[in-house]
């Protein structure tokens, strides 16, 4: 919040860029992203910015539109409400999907899984997992209504992933409903990988999610997914291709097809196998670097014209 930090962060960005000969600057924040458009407009050093979620409505950041010039977003949704809410150029919005390399998913073995399944007494449950922090937002609300909803034996357990200051409150609601038995806090958990194997199917019912990572994570191991047809999900999942989708809040909706796919391994299975193809054919990092780096030179090219006199940005 202190001016004289930002100036002196500023500073040390165009010390960074003149001393190096950078020839574009990359930001993933707005902050990063005044420093970047400033500098361009002293120096004609060209910048982008990655959108990784929606940029709240405050009145004095609708004037973003003026301000940046080049954007990416990482999901066609977002790019939707930066040229609706933020009157900036749908050209100037190129969606770029996260990727991720599986060279980094490091498979767990056989003993390792069998040992998170007995550490969190899973046995021969079908599981759910909603990895992700604990709001509302995510649909953790939404999961313990929708279990009171379900046959009171059916063989599935849902896990969750992760912390927030919502836990205690959402384990006195699966107390009062009486689905305790089926929920299982597992808290934060450093190695997602385990947590992906050890599992079934991966939940993802939230009400506004900007992408959605954990779901592409999840069909790179071959996991059926299940998730609400919320924000920039389904430009990851096609309903009953590669996962299942719900509208967001729908408890019925979400019950009914989590009954479904703890009932239906064939149907566990065959989503699995396509999402891990959908994932390989969509969602490599390398795809998301190609893609990237094709941008780069798009920008450099036309700020290297502009500057020379040849053309415009």
């Amino acid at each position: 919040l202190n001016p004289f930090d930002k100036l002196r962060a500023y500073r040390l960005l165009a010390d960074i860029v003149r001393r190096h000969g950078i020839q574009l600057v990359h930001a993933h924040h707005r902050t990063g992203g005044y420093f970047a458009e400033f500098l361009f407009r002293r120096t004609g050093i060209p910048c982008v910015v990655t959108v990784h979620d929606i940029w709240h409505r405050a009145p004095f950041k609708s004037l973003h539109g003026r301000i940046f010039h080049r954007l990416i977003a990482v999901s066609a949704f977002i790019q939707q409400g930066l040229v609706q809410h933020f009157g900036i150029a749908p050209a100037a919005v190129t969606v770029i999907h996260n990727g991720i390399d599986p060279a980094r998913l490091t498979p767990a073995t056989s003993s390792e899984v069998a040992a998170f399944r007995r550490r969190f007494g899973i046995g021969q449950h079908v599981v759910f997992s909603l990895v992700a922090r604990i709001t509302r937002a995510k649909g953790h609300y939404d999961l313990i209504h929708a279990l009171r909803l379900l046959p009171p034996r059916l063989a599935c357990k849902c896990l969750i992933v992760g912390e927030g200051r919502d836990r205690e409150k959402l384990h006195q609601l699966a107390i009062q409903h009486g689905v305790a038995d089926k929920v299982v806090f597992c808290g934060y958990q450093a190695n997602i990988s385990l947590v992906m194997q050890a599992s079934d199917v991966i939940l993802l019912p939230s009400h506004h999610e900007p992408f959605g990572l954990a779901l592409v994570e999840a069909m790179f191991f071959a996991r059926a997914v299940l998730a609400s047809n919320a924000g920039g999900i389904p430009e990851i999942v096609t309903h009953q291709h590669d996962g299942l989708l719900v509208p967001p809040g729908d408890l019925p909706a979400l019950a009914q097809a989590i009954q479904l796919l703890a009932t239906d391994e064939p149907l566990r299975h065959r989503l699995g196998e396509q999402g891990q193809r959908t994932a390989h054919d969509r969602f490599l990092l390398s795809t998301m670097v190609d893609r990237t780096e094709t941008l780069y030179a798009e920008i450099v090219h036309s700020a290297s014209a502009r500057n020379s006199g040849l053309g415009t940005a």
